[in-house]
């Protein structure tokens, strides 16, 4: 399973992000794509339930900081780019440091 595809499990585990049935034709379509969906539910939860999204921020272990730097940003759009670009990154990166590990 390549890393892309294994994020993508995570995402749809803690945030309800599903894959797109069709095929992208490259790993960074893919991975905009993910970062779409995942801006799109992180604007859901922003509204609905920030506390649901602010212990997954935790359980992922987003840098506070960044966090917080990503809700100053204001505008509800920009933040949740943001934070789906924090939560990619950071998985992305656990990923590796598994792969690398395990091995």
């Amino acid at each position: 399973m390549s890393s892309t595809e294994e994020l993508a499990l995570i995402l749809e585990n803690h945030f309800g992000v599903t894959k797109s049935e069709s095929k992208l034709d490259s790993e960074s379509a893919f991975l905009k794509h993910l970062k779409f969906k995942l801006s799109q539910r992180i604007i859901f939860f922003i509204r609905t339930d920030i506390d649901k999204l602010m212990q997954a921020l935790y359980r992922i272990d987003v840098d506070d900081s960044a966090s917080n730097e990503a809700f100053d940003l204001g505008e509800i759009n920009k933040v949740s780019e943001r934070l789906a670009e924090l939560i990619i990154s950071r998985q992305l990166k656990k990923i590796e440091y598994s792969r690398k590990f395990s091995s």
